[in-house]
């Protein structure tokens, strides 16, 4: 089964990003997370590459075991919150933490 991902950036004082991920078959696929942190999302400045924020680092999470079911009508969703970021351009990239090779990017300027 294959997982579609897409990200969005919403910059206004604060950026926030959308992590949308569904199933590209009709059938719902059960994903299993082994903590708390679902997703993560990396900033980088889009012209040196440099890492410049990252929503999990410094955080603690729940290690606990979870599932989720995601179908193509049924998107796993999570939200990211960049509290007063620099003005720049930067380059997001938005992670899925289910053992899946799942990722989307988007560019933003603030």
């Amino acid at each position: 089964m294959s997982l579609d991902a897409t990200l969005e950036a919403t910059a206004d004082g604060d950026v926030t990003f959308t992590l949308s991920v569904t199933t590209g078959d009709p059938i719902p696929e059960e994903l299993t997370f082994r903590s708390g942190k679902r997703a993560d999302v990396v900033v980088r400045d889009a012209e040196t590459g440099e890492t410049v924020w990252q929503w999990g680092r410094g955080r603690m999470f729940t290690q606990a075991i979870s599932t989720v079911e995601v179908g193509p009508d049924e998107p796993l969703e999570e939200v990211f919150t960049w509290p007063d970021p620099p003005a720049g351009r930067y380059t997001a990239e938005a992670t899925l933490e289910a053992g899946r090779n799942v990722s989307a990017t988007t560019t933003f300027t603030v």
